[in-house]
């Protein structure tokens, strides 16, 4: 049984910059009471270590107290998040992808511009609900073709994306959205490549690899965005495909006369929880 493992699996370099950042600070603020606001990354495995080095994790804002240490997730927070945790006198430990913030200081300049601001991507992520905090009242969120019914558009019009949004169907969307400004009669639109040159990489090698695979294993948290985008592009190229958090999930049955197995794994996935999946569908292979 071959298996071939993606080269750009694992960690991007936004997540291991956070997570880097909030061991150091556990390190540095021994004995203080660190909280972190909603999930560092979207792998639970990952935020299950630091919530054992003694960091609770907390969705809710009001429940970071005055004067604690606040850690910012990887996907950032909104503008009004960050005045409420600045007049608690909180110290923020952001750990914002750079790619993210970028995003925010784009919008922040169209908003300037009395642009209405367009973000492709997931309505419901908190990277997209980060940009929304940052962009204005005059925001709309495409998440798919449906969002673009009825939709009304103004003269100027700025466009960004999720970082980890699918190349394709930004693409689609964006084709459709271009259509609707010109019969709307749209003067001016502006339009920023906001997806993360990794999550492309990552995408394009994975679609490649399942394209030979008999089946293809991806590996990062079930509520993790870009994880599923793998799992959804493979499973238009390939029937087997399964998508895990740790190598417990691994059924032997996946690999009976299989020859080739693909391995891919989300941006918030550790290359130890990698190792630990080849290894065990190498195990099956032993008499």
């Amino acid at each position: 049984m071959k298996i071939i493992v993606a080269k750009n699996a694992g960690f991007c370099f936004g997540v291991k910059r956070a997570m880097e950042i909030a061991f150091e600070n556990v390190e540095k603020h021994k004995g203080k009471k660190i909280k972190m606001l909603r999930e560092i990354i979207h792998n639970p495995l990952e935020v299950k270590k630091l919530n054992d080095s003694g960091i609770k994790c907390v969705d809710k804002i009001d429940e970071i107290r005055n004067g604690e240490y606040a850690i910012i997730s990887a996907h950032g927070i909104t503008l009004n998040e960050e005045r409420i945790l600045k007049n608690k006198n909180v110290k923020i430990i952001d750990t914002t992808c750079p790619y993210v913030k970028k995003i925010h200081n784009i919008v922040k300049v169209l908003n300037l511009e009395n642009c209405q601001i367009v973000v492709i991507g997931d309505k419901e992520h908190y990277e997209v609900k980060g940009i929304i905090g940052h962009s204005g009242n005059n925001t709309l969120v495409i998440s798919s073709e449906k969002d673009l019914e009825n939709i009304k558009l103004d003269k100027k019009i700025g466009i960004v994306s999720q970082t980890t949004q699918n190349i394709e169907t930004f693409q689609n969307l964006l084709s459709a959205l271009l259509k609707i400004a010109l019969n709307q009669g749209v003067m001016e639109i502006k339009i920023f490549n906001t997806i993360c040159d990794a999550t492309q990489k990552r995408q394009e090698e994975t679609k490649s690899i399942a394209k030979e695979a008999d089946v293809m294993i991806i590996i990062g948290g079930k509520n993790s965005a870009n994880t599923r985008r793998l799992f959804d592009i493979c499973k238009e190229i390939l029937k087997d495909v399964y998508h895990i958090e740790s190598e417990k999930e691994l059924k032997k049955l996946w690999f009976k006369n299989k020859k080739v197995v693909g391995v891919s794994a989300g941006a918030s996935t550790s290359e130890e929880s990698i190792k630990n999946v080849i290894n065990k569908i190498l195990s099956y292979g032993e008499k």
